[in-house]
């Protein structure tokens, strides 16, 4: 419950954060906006003014007092001038402008000479002004003739100062970083006020870039400028290339929401404190009672093992062999994938017991357990001693080929041991194999399978010993149908 409630209060005050991330973000966008469009107005004036044959016709003095006219003249805008086609200063909306001035190396000429077809509104990035000597980000367009071709270009400028007041009203410490970026990612204008970080471009930057495919919302990605991860809340400015953000840190999110958080765990210390006094007397019965059910289980466990363990040889027993044979067989029935099985018997096994004595017999099954084990290694490869000296070897998912070369392996391996054992076929210990594999017997269940692996186990006994045969292929043998 109290983690729930300190959630809660992390998200009303990312929610707070948020929603007066927006408000700033759309109040101070607007007045940008305003700003710029009013701006645009006068240079729009002037690009219409200068279409005009009349206007052309009128004196320099009456010309200017024409184009000019409805020029801003807010206290935050710079003067506009009008450019000839040689980047020279022809006019401008002040009388003390310097006529005769190039201005021919400046971003804004260079870039509507560059563009012919640009006959929209151009930002420059922020420049120290020649004429006004002032830092200022220039907004300028195109000048056409009748023809279509290049006349010039009217531009003027928003003092960075101007900027950097609108954007002082906004609490910076509590808002968080306040920038404006023009084209191509350049820092226009940034609060808290840095003057380094005015007119670099943060075009490469994944945040960037990722704002300017949503072009207004919210995300937390990596800081444009600085380090560590900040919370961005933008918004594209009207139809410009312009864009407002303001990106908060996590610890300026959430500095309030720490305060409380902090108090109200000492509470919950001190609960836990005396809930932990009471508990312990309580966890250390349960404590005892679970040792208890821990042995219990471990003995149960151990009295499973044993069920289903032959404890001479390590195998599993009749039970086991029974139980899992079933198992595999639903497995490959529902799974349609092939089961296959091998009996294993030791060969003159009693002739082995009087000869040696029933504690050498004993060895010998040891040893008949081992070279199956060896042989049958997979993880889902289940091997049983299932009688005296009879062995069986469950094999899941391989064919009557693979199960033969498994039962192969066997049989040289007991042979290999050399054993001694007079009373058998070849002077040492060996062992008759019968594999049987569906489907290439067509068993109607488990049964059938270890039938027609026993018959291929007698066929093996009865035409020498020591050899292998699979069911279908021995002779005298049924094949099993369903």
């Amino acid at each position: 419950m109290a983690a729930l409630l300190l959630w809660q209060m992390r998200t009303d005050a990312e929610h707070r954060s948020q929603l007066t991330a927006n408000s700033l973000v759309q109040v101070l966008g607007r007045d940008i906006a305003r700003n710029v469009e009013l701006y645009d107005l006068s240079l729009l004036a002037v690009v219409e003014g200068f279409g005009r044959t009349d206007v052309a016709q009128a004196s320099p003095e009456l010309r200017r007092m024409i184009l000019f006219d409805r020029a801003a003249s807010a206290p935050g805008f710079a003067f506009l001038l009008l450019l000839d086609t040689n980047g020279v200063i022809a006019s401008g909306s002040d009388h003390l402008v310097p006529k005769g001035l190039d201005r021919s190396d400046t971003e804004y000429f260079r870039h509507f000479a560059a563009h012919p077809n640009d006959d929209g509104l151009h930002i420059s990035p922020p420049a120290i002004s020649r004429v006004s000597g002032q830092r200022m980000i220039m907004l300028s367009r195109r000048l056409t003739n009748p023809d279509g071709s290049f006349a010039g270009v009217v531009v003027g400028g928003i003092k960075i100062d101007y900027l950097r007041s609108l954007f002082a009203s906004v609490d910076a410490e509590h808002a968080g970083t306040v920038t404006l970026y023009g084209p191509k990612g350049i820092v226009l204008m940034r609060e808290p006020f840095d003057q380094s970080a005015i007119g670099v471009s943060v075009a490469d930057t994944p945040s960037y870039r990722r704002m300017i495919v949503m072009r207004d919302g919210s995300f937390v990605g990596p800081a444009m400028v600085g380090e560590g991860q900040r919370r961005f809340t933008f918004a594209r400015i009207g139809t410009e290339p312009l864009t407002l953000s303001i990106a908060l840190t996590p610890s300026t999110i959430y500095a309030e929401w720490w305060h409380r958080a902090i108090g109200l765990g000492m509470v919950l210390l001190s609960l836990c404190g005396v809930t932990a006094g009471l508990t312990w007397w309580l966890r250390r019965e349960l404590g005892r009672r679970e040792q208890a059910e821990t042995k219990l289980l471990a003995a149960n466990a151990r009295l499973a093992a044993q069920a289903t363990t032959d404890a001479l040889t390590g195998l599993g027993n009749r039970r086991c062999f029974d139980e899992t044979l079933a198992q595999e067989w639903e497995r490959a029935v529902r799974g349609r994938r092939p089961l296959s099985l091998i009996l294993i018997d030791a060969d003159c096994f009693k002739g082995f017991n009087d000869t040696y004595g029933h504690q050498r017999g004993d060895e010998a099954l040891r040893l008949i357990a081992g070279s199956i084990r060896a042989a049958a290694n997979r993880a889902s490869d289940t091997a049983c001693r299932i009688g005296g000296e009879e062995f069986a070897v469950i094999l899941p998912e391989i064919d009557l080929v693979g199960t033969e070369v498994v039962a192969e392996r066997i049989r040289a391996a007991v042979m290999g041991w050399a054993m001694p054992h007079a009373a058998g076929p070849r002077a040492v210990l060996t062992v008759s194999c019968g594999v049987a594999s569906a489907p290439e017997i067509l068993a109607r269940n488990a049964a059938a399978l270890v039938a027609a692996a026993d018959a291929a186990l007698y066929v093996a006994k009865g035409t020498g010993r020591n050899q292998v045969r699979a069911a279908g292929k021995c002779e005298g043998t049924l094949r099993l149908v369903s």
